[in-house]
């Protein structure tokens, strides 16, 4: 097998037969079995044990001269060699390091799914999220009295998560949302509006209500509430059909739905 370390010991590099299983041949043999630092009886395949005066601690270090090259690596595979994950530690800014988690889709390759900067900042590019302003039409009446918005100006809508034809937003995993409606101006001047979180078509989870006043008044009636959903299930903000609509004048009138957790 040639020349090789003894990993036991830290002697030089010598010759040893085959039968000898305390070498690795430095060019790179496979091992079997658990293997331990400062660890008799190894728990995983590596086990790293700190000392009485120091902690275990793995140390990646990159072999580039700056930016990307100095990026460190860990990836997580399938025992068929398939990607699953990937942690990787990047230089974002000189002598500055960013944190960045991929994931890989089905058929797919690692994309990244969050990412913490130098600076601490948390941005997670796929989090389901909704917002909309410029009320435009009702969807189809949900439980007798109950119109879904439909929105002139949906700008943001990760994970295409939010219908503008039946407004509905259907939630994608199961999790805690925050939902938040604000209708500024009504349609009817003079009338009452009432507003209504519609759960699965059928269950009002919280409502809010305008008096008969004047436009000029500029009532906010507002929906605010953390919504527990389950996957697939849906939701929509609606106005009562008995009642005034959502004025469809501009940017008076608004909506967002988002995934906290």
């Amino acid at each position: 097998m040639g020349k090789s370390k003894d990993l036991a010991t830290g002697a030089a590099y010598q010759d040893q037969t085959e039968s000898d299983t305390r070498y690795v041949n430095a060019s790179g043999d496979s091992m079997t079995g658990n293997l331990g630092i400062n660890e008799t009886s190894p728990s995983g395949s590596l086990h790293v044990k700190g000392t009485s005066s120091t902690h275990g601690k793995i140390i990646l270090e990159a072999g580039g001269s700056g930016g990307s090259s100095n990026n460190n690596f860990m990836e997580f595979n399938k025992h068929d060699g398939t990607k699953l994950g990937e942690l990787e530690v990047g230089e974002s800014v000189t002598n500055g390091g960013s944190l960045v988690f991929k994931t890989t889709p089905s058929g797919g390759s690692a994309t990244t799914r969050m990412t913490i900067n130098h600076n601490g900042y948390v941005t997670k590019p796929n989090q389901p999220c909704f917002a909309a302003y410029q009320y435009s039409a009702a969807g189809t009446t949900l439980a007798t009295y109950y119109n879904p918005m439909r929105w002139g100006n949906v700008h943001t809508n990760v994970g295409n998560c939010f219908n503008n034809t039946t407004g509905k937003f259907t939630f994608p995993v199961t999790g805690k949302y925050l939902c938040f409606c604000n209708i500024n101006l009504k349609a009817t001047d003079g009338a009452w509006c009432g507003t209504t979180l519609i759960y699965n078509d059928s269950s009002a989870q919280t409502n809010s209500w305008s008096q008969n006043l004047s436009n000029s008044a500029y009532i906010n009636v507002v929906i605010s509430s953390i919504v527990s959903a389950t996957a697939n299930d849906s939701m929509a903000f609606t106005w009562h059909k008995d009642y005034s609509a959502p004025s469809t004048n501009n940017s008076y009138n608004m909506a967002y739905i988002y995934l906290i957790g």
